[in-house]
């Protein structure tokens, strides 16, 4: 869902990575390193934190490809009901998981971060007869995507965080019984 770069101008929200929902502020030349060119940078200010400013440099692909256009309701409706039949196995080996359910954070991609959370909230339900709790990482993670989504789906959908939840619920509901 990469876009060219000149696509996101001044004034725009759109999403990067784990700092959620952005307005691009200015894009300016700027020069951080003594010995470095001037090179052009976005300049992000994450919508959920008033004190952070991001510098994304137009020249990092790996930084610019965490930069995308915030979803619309089709884009969202479109990928809930693709996404039936999907899944992320519960990984045992604790290091690996939180490897990559990192990665996952990190790229931001929806549909990988909506995975993962059904991955976790299932392994939490799994654990809650046993009188057990997920491992502090798994619920920070947990936390952190369901954050997330729920920005930018608010954001798109014109609905409050808190409603976001129910939407979903909905929507795969509809398709389930259209389905039949």
């Amino acid at each position: 869902m990469f876009m060219e770069q000149h696509e996101f101008e001044k004034g725009k929200y759109v999403v990067y990575g784990t700092n959620g929902i952005c307005l691009i502020e200015d894009i300016k030349l700027m020069k951080f390193a003594y010995d470095s060119d001037k090179s052009t940078y976005y300049i992000l200010k994450p919508v959920s934190s008033d004190a952070s400013t991001v510098y994304v440099p137009e020249k990092n692909e790996e930084l610019m490809a965490k930069l995308r256009p915030i979803m619309t309701k089709d884009d969202i409706h479109s990928l809930l009901l693709g996404m039936k039949g999907k899944e992320i196995q519960w990984e045992n080996d604790r290091r690996y998981r939180t490897e990559s359910f990192h990665e996952i954070l990190s790229q931001g991609v929806t549909q990988n971060l909506l995975l993962m959370i059904r991955c976790i909230y299932m392994r939490k339900k799994e654990l809650m007869p046993l009188g057990k709790k997920l491992p502090m990482t798994d619920e920070n993670t947990l936390k952190t995507a369901e954050k997330l989504v729920e920005e930018e789906f608010a954001y798109a959908l014109s609905i409050e965080k808190n409603q976001v939840n129910e939407y979903i619920r909905n929507l795969l509901a509809v398709s389930d019984e259209i389905a039949q």
